[in-house]
């Protein structure tokens, strides 16, 4: 591969770090020509910090909902074991006879259920998801048109619910259909060695620097085992099962079908506003966090504390960039004008290396 155009990546990241848009990096990117791993900053801004590596720990944020809750759904799916069609009623006995009852599960991984977006249940005693959700209906199903997209937490706790309500524990169950049939290692929910691992935020809520603890509030309220964030890794241990999502697309995984593979990939039926498939985000026309130059069915997911991954079936290409660029806070959102940035620099080494 072209020497120059990996120097040009490495340069712009490092340079994001003199910048303090984060503290550290990695850079995974995988093609029919090879792998490139690229890894630099350090874990904090704090003296006491060490070099971020290839196999430092990052807190992945929301990419938890296609790493863990949607692969194991398309599992689940495949094996005919769930019905995308079913609805909340069907799964969760005290919704029957409420509002949620006729949700769907294609709805939730949609985020087209009418759910609002994000609630501070770690404010609130109960720690009774179910019971909260009861408590607040009038409040949390914001609206009943359900073209409408909005991007939603609630909707992906919601199915972890029903995993855990028909399968059991979420983390054997993401044992048993992602971790061992991939042979996947150090995906894992925290706490994780803070010698090991990239800080968050600074939260005044908890008085003190988050580091190797899970940053989003509701996940450490609910234990730190959810379905909508909660996972560490590294880019590089990330990989595979990015690539077996490519695999599979491609036709050629025994993991997941090709059929259902690209059902959960493609735009969603009926969602006329928005981009998302089922768990994953597709690649909208304008604006996208993927850049410009990746292919227009490319498929991808972000994470809040400054993670993203983005594959393109058509150049069989993975890029997977993780950041802690919440550090010591998240009100730097550079990170937007960054990532699109940063994947057309690896449409671009890719091209040149094709050339």
């Amino acid at each position: 591969m072209n020497p120059s155009k990996q120097i040009q990546i490495e340069t712009d990241l490092n340079e994001s770090c003199r910048n303090f848009v984060f503290s550290g990096f990695q850079l995974s990117i995988e093609s029919p020509q090879g792998e490139v791993h690229w890894a630099g900053g350090r874990t904090t801004y704090w003296p006491s910090s060490s070099e971020v590596d290839k196999d430092t720990f990052f807190d992945l944020g929301s990419l938890t909902k296609v790493i863990l809750t949607t692969s194991v759904l398309a599992r689940l799916v495949d094996q005919k074991k769930i019905d995308l069609n079913s609805s909340l009623k069907d799964h969760l006995e005290p919704f029957k006879n409420s509002g949620y009852g006729k949700i769907t599960l294609r709805q939730l991984l949609s985020h087209s259920s009418g759910l609002i977006a994000w609630f501070p249940f770690y404010r609130e005693k109960d720690r009774n998801l179910i019971s909260t959700f009861l408590k607040r209906e009038s409040e949390f199903l914001s609206h009943k048109n359900v073209q409408k997209t909005v991007y939603s937490d609630l909707g992906f706790l919601l199915l972890g619910e029903v995993l855990r309500n028909r399968f059991g524990d979420l983390n054997k169950l993401f044992l048993k259909e992602v971790v061992e049939p991939l042979k996947l290692k150090d995906i894992v929910f925290g706490p994780v060695s803070l010698d090991k691992s990239a800080a968050t935020e600074y939260c005044l809520e908890r008085a003190k620097l988050l580091h190797g603890e899970v940053f989003d509030h509701n996940t450490e309220f609910f234990g730190g085992v959810c379905s909508h964030a909660g996972l560490f890794s590294s880019a590089r241990n990330l990989l595979p099962w990015a690539r077996e999502w490519l695999k599979a697309v491609d036709g050629t995984s025994s993991w997941l079908s090709q059929g259902v593979a690209c059902e959960f990939v493609q735009k969603a039926q009926g969602n006329s506003e928005g981009t998302w498939g089922l768990g994953w985000d597709t690649k909208s026309k304008a604006f996208s966090s993927a850049g410009e130059l990746f292919s227009s069915n490319s498929f991808g997911h972000l994470g809040f504390p400054g993670t993203s991954i983005w594959i393109d079936p058509k150049r069989k290409g993975i890029a997977i960039l993780l950041t802690n660029r919440i550090h010591p806070s998240r009100l730097d959102e550079r990170i937007k004008k960054l990532r699109p940035f940063i994947h057309d620099r690896v449409v671009q080494f890719w091209e040149n290396y094709e050339r």
